[in-house]
């Protein structure tokens, strides 16, 4: 068996206008993406599509025909890393197309990895995308495509990719797990009330007949957050919605979803998203 050790050949951020369609497409190697804003759909050749939306991590194997669709009316971008999961020289490698193709190409033996099962899924949800955001950015390479030869640099970009991957299988493990009954109802009334008067721990472990300690440590468990985190996700996510979809001002969406002040919004608003609450309608509206 190939050691394992994985190696990025190049990590980006890309934006995608709504409405725009990728494909069909496929990648010579391993990919991992974040969906940092917006929504859309990724169609394969037997028909399936999978949709992703905010905060969404998606792994894609190599050599998967694969199209990508833009859903409006958000803006849409995604953080991406194509890497090896152990280095094999492509000395035709020279541009970061050079690891996509629409076709098959003539030397794709010389690119094209085999799949191997990392026990990664396809499909997760991160619970801060500011979070991810940070580890995705920590590995990128500007473009540029990176070979063994490209040493130092790439001990540090490897180094951060593979705390990336450290808690991308750490998430997948808090996701794996099945979700106690309680908790998936409690995570459904906290989506469908998220605008109101926030309930202490207290309160919420009353209604589940819990102790104070056993619903924290259960929730914490099931979702990867305290429940005063989960509940401002569910405000923020609510909030984001308003902010494209209605021309209400900032202070009224603010007030909507039980913030004190319209101060108090904004830094919360920007610790979830990475933008102030007008920046972000508007570069939704600039698309």
């Amino acid at each position: 068996m190939v050691p394992i050790c994985p190696f990025v050949r190049f990590a980006i951020r890309v934006p995608l206008r709504p409405g725009e369609r990728h494909g069909p497409r496929y990648c010579y190697v391993p990919s991992l993406y974040l969906v940092e804003s917006g929504s859309a759909t990724v169609l394969f050749e037997d028909g399936k599509a999978v949709r992703l939306q905010t905060g969404a991590l998606f792994f894609l194997q190599p050599g998967i025909a694969h199209t990508w669709v833009i859903e409006g009316p958000d803006p849409f971008a995604f953080r991406c890393v194509f890497f090896e999961w152990s280095y094999r020289p492509k000395p035709t490698l020279r541009v970061t197309l050079d690891l996509l193709s629409q076709t098959r190409a003539e030397n794709e033996e010389d690119l094209l990895d085999e799949p191997f099962e990392c026990g990664l899924p396809e499909r997760l949800a991160v619970d801060s995308v500011p979070y991810w955001k940070g580890l995705f950015e920590a590995a990128d390479t500007n473009y540029q495509v990176l070979h063994a030869g490209d040493y130092p640099r790439t001990l540090a970009v490897n180094g951060h990719f593979h705390i990336l991957l450290h808690q991308v299988y750490q998430l997948a493990e808090r996701q794996n797990d099945p979700m106690d009954p309680r908790i998936a109802k409690l995570l459904a009334a906290m989506e469908q009330h998220a605008g109101g008067a926030y309930r202490d721990v207290d309160g919420w472990a009353e209604s589940l007949g819990l102790s104070r300690s056993h619903f924290h440590a259960l929730f914490r468990a099931q979702t990867g957050m305290t429940p005063k985190r989960y509940w401002n996700q569910c405000r923020i996510r609510k909030a984001q919605t308003d902010l494209l979809g209605t021309n209400d001002s900032v202070t009224e969406i603010a007030e909507r979803y039980g913030y004190s002040s319209l101060h108090v919004f904004t830094k919360s608003f920007h610790q979830w998203m990475g933008a102030a609450p007008t920046d972000y309608r508007r570069m939704g509206r600039l698309l």
